[in-house]
C-alpha cells in the first residue's frame, strides 16, 4: 500500500487540495492510502464531501467561539515560559476536519510573546474580509505578449520558435521536440495572491509562491540550463549530468544536476536563502571576493541552507552554511502551509502581504513577538487575524490595507 504522511497538517492540505482538483497522482495515492487505513479516516473523508455535515461543523466552531470557551481554556492555563498556548479540544483528526470545513486554522497555534511575561489583549475584530491567494500566473511571451493563466482554458495557448506551450488544467508544459532556431525566453510572473507550478521542456518542476517570477529558454540548448529568479521558488530539477541546471538572482548564483531545493529571495528579506532537500547544490555570490572567505562558494548537502546576507551601511555581505533544522517548515508554502515556527511579527506581515495581496501599515512598534505553529494557507484572512488576535497586538483591516497597532 502507498504510505501516507502522519502529519496531520499535511494530510488537512491534500484534503483540502483534491477539492479543489490540484492533487498530483502521487499526492492522491497518498490520500487514497491514509482514507483506507481507518473506518475514521474513511468517516472524517465522508463528512468532508458532506455539505450538511460541512454546516454542522462550521456552527459547532462558530458556537465554540460565541460562548467564550476558548477565551476560558486560555484563561485557565498557567502561562510559562512566556508561551500562551491555544489547541482546540479535538482530536487531530478531527482538527483536520475544522482545518478544512470551518475556519480554516490548524488544531494548534502556539504564540509566545517575548516581551510580556503574562497578559493577552483581544484586538480588534473586522468585519471585512479578503480571501487567501490562489493558483494562477502571468506568462510574458518572447515578444512581449502577456497571458493570464487563470483565466484560459485547456489546449495549445502558443508557439515559440516551434515549441509548443500547452494548459491543462491550469498548469503550463513545454514540447520542444520540434523546437528550431535559437530559443526564445519566457517569463511567469505570479503577482500577490497567486502562486504556480510549471513544467519547464527539460522536466523540471517548478512551484512559485506568491510575487516570484522565473525568466527560463522555451528549449534548453548548449551546455547548460540557465533560468533566472525573483522572490521564491522550489525547483525539482530533471538530472542531465551533461547539461548543468544553473538559478540566477539579482545576488547568488547556484549550480546544480538533478536535485530538489528552495530558493527564498524576496527583495524585502534580510537574506536569500537556499535550502537544499536532495542532491547538491554549488552556491556563489554574485559579487565574489576571493579575498574574503565569507564570500567563497559553498556546496550543499542535503539538509543544508546558505544564507546570504545582504550589505548595508554597516556590515558587508557574508554567505554561510547552516544545518536545516525543520525542511518541511521551508516547503510549507508549497503544500499549502504557513509554518510561523520561530517566526517573528514582521516576518509574519510579509507572508501575508504576499498571500492575500495586502499592505501592511503600522502604528507604533509592537513588541517582540514570536510564533510558532502552522496554519492553512486556504483560509479568509479575518480567520487568521482570529487567532493572531490573541496576542498584545490590535488589528484593523481598511480596505486592503491591514494596520498593525
Amino acid at each position: 500500500m502507498t504510505p501516507f504522511p502522519n502529519d496531520p497538517f499535511v494530510i488537512a492540505s491534500l484534503i483540502t487540495r483534491s477539492r479543489q482538483g490540484a492533487l498530483t497522482n502521487d499526492e492522491q495515492a497518498q490520500l487514497d492510502a491514509w482514507i483506507a487505513a481507518s473506518g475514521e479516516h474513511h468517516q472524517l473523508w465522508t463528512e468532508v464531501n458532506d455539505p450538511e455535515a460541512q454546516q454542522q461543523n462550521v456552527a459547532a466552531m462558530a458556537q465554540f467561539d460565541e460562548s467564550g470557551a476558548l477565551e476560558r481554556f486560555l484563561a485557565d492555563k498557567p502561562v510559562k515560559s512566556n508561551v500562551h498556548r491555544m489547541r482546540f479540544l479535538r482530536t487531530w483528526k478531527w482538527a483536520a476536519a475544522i482545518l478544512v470545513l470551518a475556519l480554516g486554522v490548524t488544531s494548534y497555534l502556539f504564540l509566545t510573546d517575548q516581551g510580556q511575561q503574562t497578559g493577552r489583549m483581544a484586538g480588534k475584530s473586522s468585519t471585512q474580509d479578503i480571501p487567501p491567494g490562489k493558483n494562477g500566473a502571468i506568462l510574458t511571451l518572447a515578444d512581449g505578449s502577456q497571458l493570464v493563466l487563470d483565466s484560459m482554458g485547456d489546449g495549445k495557448i502558443a508557439t515559440q520558435n516551434g515549441t509548443e506551450i500547452t494548459l491543462n488544467d491550469n498548469e503550463l508544459s513545454y514540447d520542444a521536440t520540434s523546437a528550431t532556431g535559437e530559443a526564445a525566453k519566457n517569463t511567469i510572473t505570479t503577482p500577490k495572491g497567486r502562486q504556480y507550478h510549471v513544467t519547464l521542456p527539460d522536466g523540471t518542476e517548478v512551484w512559485l509562491n506568491a510575487a516570484s517570477s522565473i525568466e527560463y529558454p522555451v528549449a534548453f540548448k548548449g551546455e547548460e540550463r540557465r533560468v533566472k529568479i525573483t522572490g521564491e521558488v522550489f525547483f525539482d530539477v530533471t538530472n542531465r549530468s551533461w547539461q548543468p541546471f544553473v538559478v540566477e538572482t539579482d545576488q547568488m548564483k547556484l549550480e546544480v544536476l538533478g536535485t530538489s531545493f528552495n530558493v527564498n529571495a524576496y527583495s524585502n528579506e534580510q537574506t536569500i536563502q537556499t535550502t537544499l532537500l536532495t542532491g547538491a547544490v554549488k552556491v556563489t555570490p554574485v559579487q565574489t571576493n576571493t579575498g574574503d572567505h565569507k564570500m567563497r562558494h559553498k556546496v550543499l548537502v542535503p539538509g543544508q541552507t546558505a544564507v546570504l546576507s545582504k550589505p548595508d551601511a554597516q556590515t558587508a555581505p557574508a554567505l554561510t552554511v547552516t544545518e536545516t533544522i525543520d525542511p518541511g517548515k521551508i516547503t510549507a508554502w508549497k503544500n499549502g502551509l504557513f509554518n510561523f515556527d520561530g517566526v517573528d511579527l514582521y516576518s509574519v506581515m510579509r507572508q501575508l502581504e504576499r498571500w492575500y495581496n495586502i499592505d501592511v501599515q503600522y502604528i507604533g512598534k509592537p513588541e517582540n513577538v514570536i510564533f510558532k505553529g502552522k496554519m492553512h494557507r486556504n483560509t479568509n484572512l479575518s480567520d487568521v487575524l482570529k487567532v493572531l488576535e490573541t496576542m498584545d497586538v490590535d488589528f484593523e483591516l481598511k480596505g486592503n490595507t491591514l494596520i498593525v497597532k
